[in-house]
């Protein structure tokens, strides 16, 4: 969309103050690769520092951390055997209470062992900080106050999210710790600092869209900040203040991230320059999920011979190589258009059938990558 309004091809309607005429929020990076930025817990001095100034100044706070659980990983300090799940690849992550583990590919919930079940060694860790293991410091670390959580863990019952946004509206509440919903919509005017635990959360994934989407994170839950009269701040803790997407977010210029942005999507024909189409094999042997994706590969290379406009990336395995006990490979198609990639995938697979063993997945114009 706003590549099609820097071109000239739409119109860009611009709002150049906010809704009342506050101003907004000044925003501060805390690079946590400085040692005199760093804490024992999650929450910066700086940011420690801000969150006693708007306490004291009778304002609210906001803290974003967009991951749920106590710890995010588990590992022993022994031997370095991190836990997985039994069924993905990915880490277990410490739910609290009842010291639980959770797979948040599967669902899988199991209990933690004591001991490492690699090594035998009773030195297992909790590593990483998760919205529960934040909202604990927080009771610590500012005794007295009242606060609330917002993820996926504490709003699973009707009306629970309506609740605690009334509450927090009323200032029943003084500080909310939440995921990714406490980001967007919201108009608190009594907020007056919204800290970013971790900026860099999703940075970093596999995906084209991840820089972009850390953006509009950022922005948008520093809006949440000074939208009443006494005005308000934002502090992003962060290890990559230099970051494109992480400056444009703290200078509230959108545009300059977008600027910055655009020349790499051009050069790789990711949207808005081209179209992909991902294709994802998945089976329970390995081998044969990867075996289905080359072959899926040589037809849709055989049948684009001599159109340079078209690139084949992979196969390779998917950035999470395994769900429930499915091994997955996947491949991208990047072009022009859609409708040409589309016509490719069907002419390549006429005819095609697929071995019983392997499910096989076409998804035009992903909306993620992993």
């Amino acid at each position: 969309t706003f590549a099609r309004c820097l071109s000239g091809d739409w119109k860009m309607c611009r709002m150049p103050e906010r809704v009342g005429g506050s101003e907004l929020p000044a925003v501060v990076t805390v690079d946590l690769r400085d040692r005199k930025s760093r804490s024992k817990g999650a929450i910066s001095p700086r940011l420690a520092a801000g969150i006693q100034w708007a306490l004291n100044s009778g304002g609210q706070v906001m803290l974003l951390l967009n991951r749920r659980g106590f710890a995010t990983h588990l590992q022993c300090k022994s031997c370095g055997h991190a836990m997985h799940c039994p069924q993905c690849d990915l880490g277990l992550t410490l739910h609290q209470p009842g010291s639980r583990g959770i797979c948040h590919g599967c669902g899988l919930v199991t209990g933690v062992p004591e001991s490492c079940p690699s090594c035998g060694v009773r030195d297992i860790v909790h590593r990483g900080t998760g919205t529960q293991r934040l909202e604990d410091q927080v009771r610590s670390q500012f005794r007295g106050i009242r606060v609330a959580r917002m993820d996926t863990d504490t709003m699973r019952t009707r009306g629970s999210h309506e609740k605690t946004l009334t509450a927090f509206r009323k200032h029943e509440i003084d500080l909310l710790v939440g995921t990714q919903m406490i980001a967007k919509g919201l108009d608190f005017p009594n907020v007056m600092l919204v800290g970013v635990i971790n900026a860099d959360a999703a940075l970093h994934l596999a995906d084209f869209r991840a820089s972009e989407r850390t953006c509009q994170l950022v922005t948008q839950v520093a809006g949440r900040s000074g939208r009443g009269p006494r005005g308000g701040r934002v502090v992003v803790q962060t290890s990559t203040p230099e970051h494109p997407a992480i400056r444009a977010a703290a200078a509230h210029d959108y545009e300059a991230f977008v600027r910055s942005e655009l020349p790499i999507r051009k050069a790789l024909l990711y949207p808005p320059f081209g179209s992909v189409i991902r294709i994802v094999v998945r089976s329970a042997v390995d081998e044969a999920a990867a075996n289905w994706a080359k072959h899926l590969v040589e037809r849709l290379s055989k049948s684009s011979q001599g159109d340079e406009s078209i690139r084949i990336l992979g196969p390779a395995p998917a950035p999470i190589s395994r769900i429930r006990d499915r091994y997955r490979w996947h491949l991208q198609i990047h072009g022009p258009s859609s409708e040409l990639l589309r016509n490719l995938v069907g002419q390549s697979m006429a005819g095609l059938k697929t071995p019983q063993e392997v499910v096989w997945v076409v998804d035009v114009d992903p909306v993620e990558m992993l």
